[in-house]
């Protein structure tokens, strides 16, 4: 199996925490715009827990390989769009960039076990925040590679194990974008979403 839900097959994702709003442009490109205050991150070094990002998903029993191609507009500092992952709330993966308006951007990954959540990143030139970007996930047995494209070469970013992911539940894996400021939120453009099975 391998399907490309954008424009085509929209309708089959599953939404987690409902967007300001989301749309299919002239470009058959889908918008979503997300709220204010909106993040995925438990426990670690800030001590809040937020689970309120938005998600547009599908379900996987099999090992995949899942790629998003997005553009972003963001107007506000940590406003960040990828691709997610989930077993539970309490065990998860994000990667994406994160926008700083200062400069520089963080590019990277957010993975979390036990409900304890890690980031790893590395700087991204804030002035080509709101170029394309691809993100790439692929899920072996439980364990995660996570790739960004950079022109016209794939580089890994990140190597992680999700705890709960021991094959007998189904696996979340989609497209999401978030705001964690009070200020509003912002519009990300998905190009492209596409899972494989491998």
């Amino acid at each position: 199996m391998n399907i490309s839900y954008i424009p085509e097959h929209i309708e089959q994702l599953t939404i987690m925490n409902v967007p300001e709003y989301y749309k299919i442009n002239d470009n058959h490109a889908f918008i979503v715009r997300s709220k204010a205050e909106t993040d995925f991150w438990l426990k670690t070094h800030y001590g809040f827990e937020v689970m309120n990002g938005h998600v547009f998903y599908n379900e996987m029993m099999t090992d995949f390989q899942a790629e998003v191609q997005l553009r972003m507009n963001p107007n506000s500092k940590f406003d960040q769009a990828g691709l997610f992952v989930m077993i539970s709330e309490n065990c998860w993966l994000k990667t994406s960039l994160e926008y700083i308006p200062e400069g520089p951007s963080h590019l990277g990954a957010v993975v979390t076990n036990n409900g304890y959540s890690d980031w790893s990143t590395q700087d991204y030139p804030t002035e080509a925040s709101k170029q394309q970007l691809r993100f790439r996930i692929i899920r072996k047995s439980g364990d995660y590679t996570i790739y960004v494209k950079k022109g016209h070469q794939w580089e890994q970013i990140r190597i992680a194990h999700l705890m709960e992911d021991i094959g007998k539940e189904p696996v979340k894996i989609g497209f999401y974008t978030c705001s964690p400021s009070k200020n509003k939120g912002f519009e990300t453009e998905f190009l492209h979403f596409t899972i494989e099975e491998i």
